[in-house]
């Protein structure tokens, strides 16, 4: 039977990962292009906006609906910052788990094994649109909202050391604002989507070995007891694979629970306040919240079910 590439079916989810920096090529980063670009990157459009939108949580002196608004995306940007580093710091031992992706030993046997696999690997390439179906709209409508609402305002509330109100510097403060969105998405996703990746692997592997074990079917004692030793440390791996993947994660999921949480207990009251007090220059922030929210509760579902599904397995 020809070979079960793993990593083709993360293909997608990898070069995204790669395109904004996260994934070098090797074990770890070395001195080259690719790391300056890495370096540059997330210090410009992570690092730097989530320290202009901490001051803005800081020195912010407006309406309550403001306030709450800035202490959602203030809450984000710690996300994507922890999610970002966590990402960095265990890139290796990611690496690592990749890499055994290709052992023999994880690897379908047959035609069979591979069509066991093959329902929970859509439901992560469809977990892999719904998530882009529901975040694409909500990257437009924040970036849209100055030109919906004829407001010179930018899209996301963040401190800048100058009046952004004068141009070109408005222009040029939307226009990183724009790529910081664009970046920090993508990074976010895809990180989320590694995670739920390899939440998927280990299960595929707990399907396998159940398989194998039921045609476990030798009359050798011999042959058999060999098999059966094969598998237990096929099991084995498993383990070690799975309480690799919690080492890495568990800050990171962590912090997605806690913020998570925090954004969409504020959504749901901006949003309850907006439907109390009509006004019509928040039509589109509103549809911008509820967005926003279904993909949070989509990404907390899709944790909470895969990994349940993993530890069942």
């Amino acid at each position: 039977m020809e070979r079960f590439d793993w990593k083709m079916i993360f293909k997608l989810n990898l070069f995204s990962l790669w395109v904004v920096g996260l994934w070098p090529k090797g074990d770890a980063y070395t001195f080259n292009i690719y790391t300056v670009y890495a370096a540059v990157s997330i210090s410009f459009f992570i690092s730097a906006f989530g320290i202009l939108a901490t001051i803005n949580a800081f020195k912010i002196n407006s309406d309550m609906d403001d306030s709450e608004e800035v202490i959602v995306f203030f809450a984000l940007e710690v996300l994507i910052n922890i999610k970002v580093f966590m990402f960095i710091k265990n890139l290796r031992l990611m690496k690592q788990i990749m890499t055994t992706l290709s052992n023999d030993m994880f690897q379908p046997k047959c035609l069979k094994q591979v069509l066991l696999i093959e329902p929970a690997l859509n439901i992560w390439r469809i977990i892999y649109n719904i998530l882009i179906a529901i975040g694409g709209p909500t990257i437009t409508l924040r970036m849209l909202y100055p030109f919906l609402t004829k407001s010179r305002v930018l899209p996301l509330p963040a401190w800048y050391p100058y009046n952004i109100q004068i141009s070109p510097l408005y222009e040029i403060s939307f226009l990183h604002q724009f790529v910081t969105v664009l970046y920090s998405v993508v990074a976010l996703y895809n990180i989320d989507m590694f995670i739920i990746a390899l939440l998927v692997f280990v299960g595929a592997q707990c399907d396998i070995i159940c398989d194998d074990l039921r045609n476990l079917n030798e009359k050798n004692f011999e042959i058999f007891n060999n098999k059966l030793i094969k598998f237990v440390k096929y099991h084995q791996e498993i383990v070690i694979l799975a309480e690799n993947f919690n080492n890495s994660f568990n800050i990171i999921l962590l912090g997605q629970f806690l913020t998570s949480s925090v954004v969409l207990a504020f959504l749901l009251y901006l949003l309850a306040m907006m439907c109390c007090f009509q006004n019509k220059n928040l039509d589109v922030k509103f549809i911008s919240h509820v967005v926003l929210a279904s993909f949070y509760i989509v990404q907390i579902f899709t944790y909470c079910w895969l990994a349940n599904e993993m530890e069942a397995k």
